[in-house]
């Protein structure tokens, strides 16, 4: 795949073929001359715009068996566990297999996880003895002790653990479905939207093998892992939706709009027009993209904006490859964690962070220190109250010497082509970062005292995403060679607002007042103390922000490789001199929609135009 297809692949993927939308309308013309245009709002969980029939997936509910066994038909009741359990763990296996092959190893943990419960000898010992000594049936034992899991999850605060509760019950219903021999059979049609009342990952992988394109639910967050799942498969979805799956029927033609969380049923000749409009319109767009993506990354009075990707999953690294025109502005290290368990040894490390400094190379990767805890795993099994405000970032690092030490000597081990940089995340005090300095100065000596190379200039940076750091900005830029800002949690803390949680994600603003004078003190503070400064959270990729971001001065943008060449485009319409007047004007409103549609404005007039 070369540079062009590449652009092709990230920008169109979510998106039907005029011809297909073209087809399509021939179809339903005089249908929809009788039914009116109905739009449901919901939970935007995966970019992108499709057009299709709907197909209303319903999971089948099996009836627990409670009576009581007689003796003599306890063996057999534990044979046929056992056979569920087996032939449940080959399921999951194939759709891990197909998942990998979908969308990469890191992005499938989830059917790990899940083989791991079903590997699990205490917890399945447990439910044999039970079904011994209650003389109950296995689907009533197995049933009433994966609720007891679901419940621990359920009295949760945080969303992201509530959320796991649908994986439980998909190991629940396939168990249960085994027991009683009965097949999972889904006679999905090609093209499909499909509608439910929750998806499990499952669901999502298989049905991606039927071409469906897209997903809509009543239920699940922006943490799910099916709405994960659909980010990494590229097919736009909906969560959240409350009740969508009783307001649409299998066969009515639909729009998904996974980029505005909306679900348009029967809609009308017009709105069909609009979006062959903008079918048509995006296929011009692609054909500057791939003239753009090698282009300077500046603005038209010839500011330089540093511009490069974050990186999460295997497809993402094939950007890299495929461009190589991009540099990585974070690169995650959490995916290690979870692959291995537990923390992975300084061998592996080494190993990946290699790799992904020479296919950087030469443009520079920058590597953060683990970032575990919050709404990711911890390597302890004790219950957070808050995890968000736990043990997490640095302060695992911090605690954990030993494991903090291995992967920095990685780092270093890793920085022989001299484009890594190293990163620490969740950064509160200067205490923090002095520390961790000094614990990076123990390894450079031991590396020394065995002869082993590294980059000795190897640049340090921080992320700024809590409060107080925001606040010992100055203090922190005199300690480190770069900030990032990461603005998903910031702007989580500074407003107090989970925007996993559907209920408050309409009070998740990036253009908040309190959010936009926070990112031009901390850029302020930067180059007061001559570091740069960079912008890695979604903020970066939201077209919008783009020249409030440029206006504020901030040196460098790390985004989604999905809408590079788009940001990109951007930089090289805007005028850093209005920018920075656009950002004056901004710093004086005192309400998120005065704000937001200043930067609207100047995005409709200076950027589409």
């Amino acid at each position: 795949m070369d540079g062009s297809q590449t652009i092709l692949y990230f920008q169109i993927h979510y998106l039907l073929t005029i011809k297909r939308i073209k087809s399509y309308f021939y179809l339903i013309t005089n249908h929809f001359s009788l039914s009116k245009e109905i739009t449901y709002k919901g939970v935007p969980a995966s970019p992108g715009i499709s057009i299709g029939k709907a197909f209303i997936y319903t999971r089948s509910s099996f009836e627990i068996d409670s009576q009581i066994l007689h003796e003599s038909e306890l063996e057999k009741e534990l044979q046929e566990f056992d056979h569920a359990i087996e032939l449940s763990k080959k399921e999951l296996a194939k759709i891990r297999t197909l998942s990998y092959e979908k969308i990469g190893e890191s992005g499938s943990l989830i059917f790990d996880a899940q083989l791991e419960i079903l590997n699990d000898k205490f917890f399945f010992s447990k439910v044999s003895q039970r079904i011994h000594t209650e003389k109950r049936t296995a689907s009533y034992v197995f049933d009433d002790e994966i609720s007891k899991l679901g419940q621990i999850l359920a009295d949760s605060k945080d969303e992201y653990f509530r959320d796991r509760i649908n994986d439980l019950k998909d190991i629940r219903n396939r168990v249960i479905r085994n027991l009683k021999k009965e097949k999972l059979v889904s006679k999905v049609e090609e093209n499909s939207i499909i509608i439910g009342h929750e998806l499990s990952p499952a669901d999502t992988i298989l049905f991606s093998k039927r071409k469906v394109q897209g997903y809509a639910s009543d239920k699940g967050g922006l943490t799910s892992h099916a709405a994960i799942i659909s980010r990494a498969l590229r097919v736009p979805a909906v969560v959240g939706m409350k009740d969508i799956s009783k307001k649409i029927t299998t066969g009515d033609f639909i729009i998904i709009d996974g980029l505005t969380g909306s679900i348009i049923v029967n809609p009308s000749e017009a709105t069909l027009l609009a979006y062959e409009k903008k079918l048509e319109e995006l296929k011009e767009y692609e054909k500057k993209l791939r003239e753009i993506l090698y282009l300077p990354s500046e603005t038209t009075d010839n500011k330089p904006i540093g511009l490069s990707a974050n990186i999460e999953f295997d497809e993402e690294i094939d950007f890299i490859i495929n461009t190589g025109h991009c540099g990585i502005g974070l690169y995650r290290t959490e995916h290690l964690f979870l692959e291995a368990g537990d923390f992975p040894s300084e061998e592996r490390q080494i190993e990946e962070y290699t790799n992904i400094a020479n296919v950087t190379y030469p443009n520079t990767v920058t590597i953060r220190t683990y970032d575990i805890g919050g709404d990711k795993l911890l390597p302890r099994s004790e219950k957070e109250n808050n995890p968000f405000l736990g043990w997490r970032g640095i302060r695992i690092c911090l605690d954990r010497v030993d494991i903090f030490k291995e992967q920095l000597s990685a780092l270093l081990r890793s920085s022989r082509e001299k484009n890594i940089k190293i990163m620490f995340p969740m950064i509160s005090s200067v205490t923090e970062v002095i520390r961790a300095k000094e614990i990076l100065n123990e390894v450079r000596n031991d590396l020394d005292g065995k002869n082993i190379g590294y980059d000795r200039n190897i640049q340090i940076g921080i992320m700024i995403e809590v409060p107080s750091a925001y606040f010992l900005a100055d203090e922190l830029a005199r300690e480190v060679d770069f900030f990032s800002v990461g603005t998903n949690d910031l702007i989580q803390y500074l407003l107090a607002v989970d925007r996993g949680n559907e209920y408050i994600s309409n009070l998740f603003l990036e253009f908040h007042p309190a959010v936009v004078r926070a990112l031009k003190k901390i850029s302020d503070s930067a180059h007061r103390n001559n570091i740069s400064i960079s912008v890695c959270g979604e903020m970066a990729s939201n077209p919008l922000a783009t020249a409030v971001l440029v206006g504020f001065g901030i040196d460098e943008l790390s985004v989604s490789p999905s809408v590079f060449p788009e940001i990109k485009q951007i930089i090289r319409k805007i005028n850093y001199g209005e920018a920075k007047v656009l950002c004056d004007e901004i710093l004086k409103k005192s309400t998120e929609k005065e704000i937001k549609s200043m930067a609207e404005d100047y995005y409709m007039n200076k950027i589409k135009n």
